[in-house]
């Protein structure tokens, strides 16, 4: 009597198993190889190229259309040469205007604003640039960087890159969603970009982030009032996660903080 039924269930299982494999294969494969067939470079290069982080010798990101594109930084040999080219000396007495937000180390006093200390210099170049151009919008920062040259934004990305960044200090395991995925849905794993735990070449670390300012960027590229991310990379994601998983990554990467 229960052998048809067993069958049935064995059945569904594995029709179960074969749509989980056919959307991993999908959406992790078959699709960022096409990209990567397409632009050169590897699968990971691929999804992270979506996420506008670029190796030295990777193309420039492509235009969305007239008035989209996201961001005014085009990353090739002479950006990377211009992005690594401050004097930490010089940015140490600029970043004092920095310092109350960011704290006088680029440890941030507060939950609500961005640590800086030790971010690689082409992250913090980007995010200067984008706030000069307003492609990323917050009046205090586009304010505070509307009356800097280039020069001067490098000189404080050089200053906060070298600062020490310390170590984080929670033991806790990952949510599922760095270091997995959702196949499913076909997100990448938070760690594919970003690092397992820590960092990788070109991509902001989470690690040690502040909470409530990791949590405000992810919904701000779900709601997309935030929209400086190459190829809508982040937006996508973000846009696809819930409030609960949203939440969950902030608060694993937050209680990461570094030691203060």
């Amino acid at each position: 009597m229960n052998a048809p039924a067993e069958r049935l269930g064995l059945k569904g299982w594995l029709v179960a198993v074969l749509l989980a494999v056919a959307a991993f294969v999908t959406g992790f494969m078959w699709l960022p190889s096409l990209q990567a067939s397409a632009e050169g470079g590897g699968l990971w290069d691929a999804i992270c190229r979506a996420a506008g982080i670029y190796r030295t010798a990777g193309p420039a990101p492509r235009a969305t259309g007239p008035g989209q594109v996201p961001t005014d930084v085009v990353w090739n040999v002479g950006t990377v040469r211009t992005a690594t080219s401050g004097d930490a000396k010089r940015g140490e007495a600029l970043a004092a205007v920095c310092s109350g937000c960011h704290g006088a180390k680029g440890i941030s006093p507060s939950d609500a604003f961005p640590n800086l200390a030790g971010l690689p210099v082409e992250v913090l170049y980007k995010q200067l640039e984008d706030y000069r151009s307003g492609k990323r919008e917050n009046p205090i920062m586009q304010g505070i960087v509307a009356p800097l040259d280039e020069q001067k934004i490098v000189d404080l990305t050089a200053h906060f890159a070298a600062l020490p960044g310390g170590a984080a200090k929670s033991n806790a395991l990952p949510p599922a969603l760095v270091v997995q995925g959702s196949p499913m849905r076909s997100i990448a794993p938070c760690a594919a970009c970003h690092g397992p735990l820590g960092r990788k070449e070109g991509a902001p670390p989470l690690e040690g982030q502040k909470h409530a300012y990791l949590k405000a960027q992810l919904d701000a590229f779900g709601a997309g009032t935030r929209h400086n991310d190459i190829n809508q990379q982040m937006r996508e994601v973000a846009r696809a996660l819930t409030g609960p998983e949203r939440d969950a990554l902030a608060a694993w990467y937050g209680e990461r903080q570094v030691a203060q």
